[in-house]
């Protein structure tokens, strides 16, 4: 039988409002192992044998990260930390040397059920799965540990010492950027094909960050979610409903009415509920953070760490 980890460090002054959701949907999948590194104080959480919080900061990590490295890491945010994740399987080997599989997973989701999914045979026929860094899990051998600083030899796609000592995010963890902007892992590794990956994306719903509606990247329009003690579930505008392994609720501020993890819970957008419906308000309200972000990423991008990445993968693609 397969043995999973998952790795979702974590730092700030609480817990995003969807947490409660995920910690309940990390119980009840009690055959994977959740690993939180965080800062924050966990002693009143109630958690479940197979969730341990490690109790660290983010100076903490970046020393190990460079005892790791052998030279100093740029790690002046915890958003810096996606361009790391590839390394989490040497990071914290001392929470993953029992595991078949490791993996990382961000903070913006909720599961289903990941073992109905993940199946030992569906497993066997794979060393990667997933390449878009919200959940991606790796083999653990050393080969899939360490492939975070192989030398590809690709113009678009930079070494892991630039990525770790630029104070930017190359999203190394994934795909980067784009054309001309950078490539990370997930590119690299498809350009290589000599690893066996799973991308289908069938079975998550990564919603479109631009959209209030839940439409998802594989394009599918999602009226709503029901959450109930790790089943997840999706129903469809055109009246049709599937299991999902998880939801991405990409750069959403969303609002949890308290809800009870006894009883199913509705998720609309922006909204999670025991009572299922909308609020009139929460488009407002969307609207309203999604021009916040964009003007936050703006003034982010205007730093010479920035345009030292732009200018570093100007017509390395064509």
């Amino acid at each position: 039988m397969n043995k999973i980890t998952l790795i979702s460090p974590y730092f700030g002054k609480q817990f995003p409002s969807t947490f409660p959701a995920l910690l309940d949907s990390m119980k009840h999948n009690p055959k994977v192992t959740f690993i939180i590194p965080t800062n924050i104080e966990t002693d009143s959480i109630e958690s479940s044998e197979n969730i341990v919080f490690v109790k660290t900061d983010l100076c903490s990590l970046n020393e190990n990260i460079d005892s790791i490295l052998g030279y100093h890491a740029a790690i002046q945010s915890a958003y810096k930390l996606v361009d790391f994740k590839p390394m989490y399987g040497e990071l914290f080997s001392h929470y993953i040397k029992d595991s078949t599989w490791w993996g990382y997973f961000d903070s913006d989701i909720i599961f289903g059920d990941i073992s109905h999914f993940l199946t030992d045979n569906f497993l066997e026929n794979y060393d990667r799965i997933y390449t878009h860094g919200h959940l991606t899990l790796f083999r653990n051998n050393t080969c899939m540990n360490t492939l975070w600083n192989r030398n590809f030899n690709l113009p678009e796609v930079p070494s892991f010492k630039e990525v770790a000592t630029n104070k930017a995010v190359f999203a190394f963890d994934e795909w980067g950027w784009g054309k001309n902007k950078g490539r990370g892992l997930s590119y690299a590794l498809k350009h290589e094909n000599n690893i066996r990956q799973y991308d289908d994306n069938k079975w998550f719903a990564d919603l479109v960050k631009d959209e209030f509606a839940f439409t998802t990247t594989s394009g599918r329009v999602i009226d709503y979610f029901t959450y109930n003690k790790g089943k997840l579930v999706g129903f469809c505008t055109d009246n049709t409903n599937s299991s999902y392994l998880y939801v991405h609720f990409q750069k959403r501020t969303i609002i949890n009415e308290n809800c009870s993890f006894d009883k199913p819970v509705y998720i609309t957008p922006n909204l999670l509920s025991n009572k299922k419906g909308s609020n009139n308000d929460e488009l407002k309200r969307w609207k309203a953070d999604q021009k916040a972000r964009k003007i936050k990423q703006i003034k982010s991008n205007l730093n010479f760490s920035y345009l030292k990445r732009r200018l570093r993968f100007i017509g390395t693609e064509r």
